[in-house]
């Protein structure tokens, strides 16, 4: 019988739309801006995007890159190029917030290293902070003596408990078997300079990513609320019926789903017990992801897993 997590996981995929909803907005504001101007063809409306972005006229390969954004078809490669997108657009704030968070996927804003003392950078990281400590408390004995970790030394494995749990949530241990995870003593090494920037606020942080370090890090208290309210503390969209990733994917369909079915499951059973049957159920499905080749649905997944597993 095939695992509900699947049968949902094939229903979302299903519902994908051909186009991305999201660049209708985008598609909104490029004819708005054509009114204004009193462009007289779409090749002229980019043409004047281009020169209002950069302050000259496009070659032919400019010219496509703006047709491309304005019908969707691509995002902007980076923030910077967002917000000479959105001022060209003649965005307001609210519209401009829409490109970034929903369109791109990005936070409100990126802090330099001359903003570490901002109040918000504070608050953020302070956030942070407190999912670290409390992903750390809910580490039960069983498991520091199972890994061969002291108590006292339990704060500065956070980040390889959290690549064990990613690997355990992906289709790599799916293949070899959960105890190889463990056996093999994986190493996350790699991954610790990425951990520290993320879990600091350094640099530009995509949403899957963070989503990532939400969803695990809040293992095994999991529910919507939680991932929700932690998204918008940290600037980003909160879940969402019917967006899309970049990709094109409904992920966050699938995030609520696999949401709901843990409620559903695990509501008043032991946290322990629930924690491992969520694992269980992450890899049947990020196995059948990835052999269908739905990779924009994988928001567990990154590249360093690879390196990290030793089987």
């Amino acid at each position: 019988m095939e695992r509900k997590i699947i049968a949902s996981a094939r229903e979302v995929i299903a519902r994908e739309p051909k186009k991305r909803p999201e660049a209708e907005r985008i598609r909104e504001w490029a004819s708005r801006l054509a009114r204004a101007e009193g462009t007289g063809s779409l090749a002229d409306l980019d043409r004047l995007i281009y020169t209002k972005m950069y302050g000259e006229l496009p070659v032919r390969a400019g010219a496509l890159k703006i047709r491309y954004w304005r019908t969707g078809r691509h995002i902007p490669r980076d923030r910077e190029e967002a917000l000479l997108f959105a001022r060209a657009l003649g965005l307001d704030e609210a519209e401009t917030l829409y490109l970034l968070q929903t369109v791109m996927e990005k936070s409100d804003r990126v802090f330099s290293d001359s903003e570490w003392s901002d109040a918000e950078y504070v608050r953020r990281t302070g956030r942070m902070e407190e999912m670290l400590r409390e992903y750390i408390a809910g580490v039960p004995p069983a498991r520091m003596i199972q890994l061969d970790i002291p108590y006292e030394r339990l704060s500065g494995f956070a980040r390889h408990l959290f690549c064990i749990d990613a690997l355990q949530a992906s289709a790599l241990a799916a293949e070899a078997g959960e105890a190889a995870v463990i056996e093999n003593h994986m190493s996350s090494i790699n991954y610790e300079a990425e951990f520290l920037r993320i879990c600091r606020l350094q640099g530009e942080i995509p949403r899957r990513v963070m989503l990532r370090h939400i969803f695990l890090l809040g293992l095994p208290y999991l529910n919507r609320r939680l991932v929700d309210e932690r998204l918008r503390e940290l600037g980003y969209l909160p879940l969402t019926e019917g967006h899309t990733n970049p990709a094109g994917a409904l992920a966050d369909d699938l995030v609520i789903g696999i949401l709901s079915l843990y409620e559903s499951e695990c509501s008043g059973k032991d946290p322990l017990e629930c924690r491992s049957w969520l694992l269980e159920q992450l890899r049947a499905l990020d196995l059948y992801l990835r052999d269908s080749g739905r990779d924009g649905y994988r928001f567990l997944c990154f590249r360093s897993l690879t390196t990290m597993a030793r089987f």
